[in-house]
């Protein structure tokens, strides 16, 4: 019996042993030929294959008459642009006299910008032989609808819009406030008339030689003309733009009278002669406290602060009850040519659009084209801003022309031969006309 318990045991501590080498045997490792093959390179670094290098930026080249380097607003505008767009650099490139033409001739020989900036009056020109890209179906219908009513023209050739507005500058009288002070004359209302605005001309000029002033002063060119000729309601061309009006309209014809007797009736105007012993730039005179009245934008403001020149503005002075000014928009369009249509119209789209304008508006480089600019903390800075956000809703738009290039260059050079007396207002509208009947039929 004892013999026969020692067996047992026996076989019952064998399967305990056998049973737990069993279960030590399940924890032992894997043999070496179950190890899974050494990584690929593909496998050590998955984040390199799936998430490609970040792409330099392509550089875009922005062409303009002004100089970027001098004009604190582009350099911002660039900056903040840049700074939003991080895919996209900004080159500017300045062309700094005879834009309109020398750009002609670079589009023809295909050296192409991504987005230039563009003169109100050149676009027909530019638009109608082919070298403007279309940009109704890139702009938002919310922009367009925007736009303050004087600028929609301008942006549009044949109903189609071929550009985009950079910003409008309305002209205003700008007074010389130190020359007035010296006079002993007080600062006119806002509600002045044109009548009022020949008395104190003329009480402003005086003197000879280096003493020499002058009550009033405009250089020959186009749009301060008609700035004149605006507030006396009258215009350029016909309806059609195929004949100008010098000679037929009445009101054209009593603005012209009006200058010439500023000039040479009541000579308080300088020559141009006279005017250009003060400096080149148009308000060289302002500036020399030698003129004290003259139209300017407000760009103007900046040039006068950069100068330390005393001045307020007015409102142009009022014909028959009525005050009315001139606007002149400058624009950017894009070559129809342009490489990347999509990123050109992104630079347009910022600097046309609210940041943009917002950043020439608070730097005194031009009034807002859109109604999304906020204007209110510009018309706190001075008492004579009003009357730019004004003026944006009663300007009249300089005329265009598809030959407006040509027509100017004939009319300023007919213009100073007016100025200078040498020939009758008469005369002077019959030799436009006449030239001009060659010009815009072409």
């Amino acid at each position: 019996m004892k013999k026969l318990m020692r067996n047992a045991l026996a076989v019952l501590l064998a399967l305990t042993f056998l049973l737990s080498m069993a279960a030590c045997g399940a924890k032992t490792p894997a043999p070496e030929t179950t190890e899974a093959p050494p990584a690929t390179e593909a496998t050590q670094k998955p984040t390199e294959a799936t998430t490609p290098p970040p792409a330099d930026p392509v550089t875009l080249k922005v062409y303009t008459w002004w100089d970027i380097t001098k004009f604190e607003h582009l350099q911002k505008m660039k900056s903040d642009f840049e700074d939003a767009n991080p895919d996209i650099k900004l080159e500017f490139v300045t062309i700094p006299s005879k834009y309109a033409d020398t750009m002609i001739t670079k589009l023809a020989a295909g050296e192409i910008p991504d987005v230039m900036m563009l003169a109100m009056d050149q676009v027909p020109r530019y638009a109608l032989n082919g070298m403007l890209l279309p940009l109704d179906d890139l702009a938002s219908q919310e922009y367009k609808d925007s736009l303050y009513p004087v600028v929609t023209e301008a942006l549009t050739v044949n109903g189609v819009m071929y550009a985009a507005a950079r910003d409008i500058t309305p002209k205003v009288m700008y007074l010389n406030t130190k020359m007035f002070e010296d006079a002993g004359i007080e600062i006119p209302s806002d509600d002045w008339t044109m009548e009022e605005f020949v008395d104190i001309a003329k009480q402003l000029t005086k003197g000879s030689g280096a003493d020499a002033q002058w009550g009033y002063y405009w250089k020959n060119y186009t749009d301060q003309t008609f700035a004149m000729i605006a507030a006396f309601g009258g215009k350029l061309y016909t309806e059609d733009g195929k004949a100008s009006v010098l000679s037929t309209d009445p009101k054209t014809q009593e603005a012209v009278q009006f200058m010439y007797d500023l000039c040479n009736t009541y000579k308080v105007c300088p020559t141009a002669t006279q005017a250009a012993q003060f400096g080149d730039n148009e308000f060289s005179s302002f500036m020399a406290n030698k003129v004290a009245m003259q139209i300017g934008a407000l760009s103007t403001a900046s040039t006068f602060d950069a100068n330390g020149v005393a001045y307020t503005a007015l409102p142009m002075p009022s014909v028959n009850g009525v005050s009315q000014t001139s606007s002149f928009v400058n624009t950017w369009v894009i070559p129809k040519t342009a490489k990347n249509p999509e990123l050109s119209w992104r630079v347009v789209e910022f600097l046309s659009g609210k940041e943009g304008q917002q950043i020439a508006l608070d730097m005194n480089y031009g009034l807002p084209a859109s109604t999304l600019v906020d204007t209110a903390a510009f018309e706190a800075k001075t008492p004579y801003n009003k009357y730019f956000v004004e003026a944006l809703k009663t300007a009249v738009p300089y005329p265009t022309n598809l030959n407006g290039a040509a027509f100017q260059t004939m009319f300023q050079k007919e213009c100073e031969s007016l100025w200078a007396g040498a020939v009758t207002p008469e005369e002077f509208a019959q030799r436009v006309d006449e030239q001009a009947a060659g010009i815009l039929t072409k």
